[in-house]
């Protein structure tokens, strides 16, 4: 097996991941966006700290940027996490 069929490329919900894992979704899904009450930073090689995660949604996210609101045009992928202790 070569390293692009191991790659990760999404997560599941109720399911535990590695910091390394959830920096390589961060890192190559390009409509994903991770919400974490516990970390700032997902360290991509850091293979001690787990995460859970709690919820997984698709939905459109409204925002204002640089005062002007931000019209989405697609739905965006969102995962809670929680980190283990």
């Amino acid at each position: 097996m070569g390293y692009m069929e191991n790659e990760l490329n999404d997560l599941e919900k109720g399911t535990i991941y590695t910091t390394e894992e959830i920096a390589s979704i961060v890192n190559n899904k390009k409509d994903a966006l991770v919400l974490s009450e516990d970390t700032s930073f997902f360290e991509k090689g850091d293979t001690s700290s787990r995460y859970l995660v709690m919820n997984k949604i698709e939905s459109f996210i409204h925002r204002n940027d640089g005062g002007s609101y931000f019209i989405p045009s697609s739905k965006q992928l969102i995962y809670i996490v929680k980190k283990c202790n």
